[in-house]
């Protein structure tokens, strides 16, 4: 239980390219893009909102540097979940984070929910979810925030605290399988994989992404430049070094039936005996690690869509038994895996209990 509570509802009114909605003391914010990804495809959702000037607003950003001025509150802090890739805020009765946010906060934590442009650069989703940040620390009256994100969402963040210096708004990042080394299945969806046909690159798109979208679009072009493994080892990460203000952790995900002992050795976390069965929706992806892997019959182990490898970013918590989808819960997951016994509300609860062990 938190050492502190904030009022039940919070109210954001002056960010461009952000909306409030105040709904218990959950705060939803939408850029106005697309409501895109798997789960639309699932339940039929085709999208909401109108464009904004993305080009603007990371540059309204970049110009605010100022640290709060006026008296704000120490931690524990309020967390923030940032969405990665085709994420959205919510489709019907599901949110990306599936009902993680109202987890939290029956055990009185206060959680924000952010939204950004479900396909761009970090540099433009980055950008937007500065605003969301400033927004919540001016509702809640906050000194700090916690983040936690999965996916590009731990990019976008990364880009936040480094290039627009957010540092001092931000007093932690934890990563779920976000991509810190590129992941290869970026490569192949860009053509930059040899031995993956045209046909092939769009039944991967539309699987994990959902219909409608090809690489020819601008925007989810630019998302999968961001992660393709060049873009990230020899651009992102240089350009983008960690705050010293920051504490950064990182989880990763393991499926396919892979123990991954090696991979996931030195986290703080225990691994466990128990093994993961990738989602059939990620089946296909998962081809594209056994066809790059040194031993074809015993790929990298991954989540389907990242490595274990890539995952790691400062302090590791270490693996979970779960692929890209149940990492959040999705698609819809109301009980713990029954194969893997993975528990995604439990995981982001023990995630918040060693943030506020390690006086965040």
């Amino acid at each position: 239980m938190r050492r502190s509570k904030f009022p039940k509802v919070l109210k954001i009114s002056k960010v461009p390219a952000v909306k409030a909605l105040a709904d218990g003391n959950r705060i939803s914010v939408a850029a106005r893009v697309l409501c895109a990804g798997t789960l639309g495809l699932l339940v039929g959702s085709t999208g909401c909102g109108e464009g904004v000037d993305l080009a603007a607003d990371e540059a309204q950003v970049a110009s605010a540097a100022a640290p709060l001025t006026t008296a704000c509150k120490g931690a524990p802090y309020p967390v923030l979940l940032a969405h990665g890739m085709a994420g959205f805020d919510r489709i019907g009765p599901i949110n990306y984070f599936f009902n993680v946010a109202a987890d939290l906060r029956a055990r009185g934590e206060t959680v924000i929910e952010s939204q950004v442009a479900p396909f761009e650069s970090s540099a433009v989703r980055g950008a937007q979810l500065a605003h969301a940040i400033d927004d919540a620390l001016a509702a809640t009256r906050a000194c700090k925030i916690n983040v936690i994100a999965h996916s590009q969402g731990g990019l976008d963040a990364r880009y936040a605290i480094s290039s627009l210096r957010y540092g001092d708004r931000i007093a932690s990042l934890v990563t779920v399988s976000t991509p810190h080394q590129g992941t290869v299945i970026a490569d192949a969806a860009l053509g930059l994989v040899p031995g993956f046909s045209y046909d092939v690159i769009n039944a991967i798109l539309r699987a994990i992404y959902g219909s409608g979208h090809s690489t020819s679009e601008p925007s989810l072009k630019a998302s999968l430049t961001q992660l393709t493994r060049d873009n990230m080892q020899r651009r992102f990460n240089s350009a983008n070094r960690d705050d010293a203000r920051v504490k950064y952790y990182s989880i990763a995900g393991r499926s396919s039936a892979r123990l991954a002992s090696s991979e996931c050795a030195g986290g703080l976390w225990s691994n466990g005996l128990r093994v993961d069965l990738l989602d059939p929706l990620l089946v296909l992806p998962e081809t594209v690690f056994v066809a790059t892997s040194p031993n074809p019959l015993w790929p990298v182990p991954n989540d389907g869509l990242v490595s274990v490898e890539s995952a790691k970013w400062g302090t590791f918590l270490g693996c979970v038994p779960a692929d890209h989808f149940d990492e959040i819960g999705q698609l819809a997951h109301l009980i713990p895996d029954i194969v893997s016994g993975y528990d995604h509300k439990a995981m982001y609860r023990k995630v918040v209990d060693k943030l506020h062990r390690d006086g965040l």
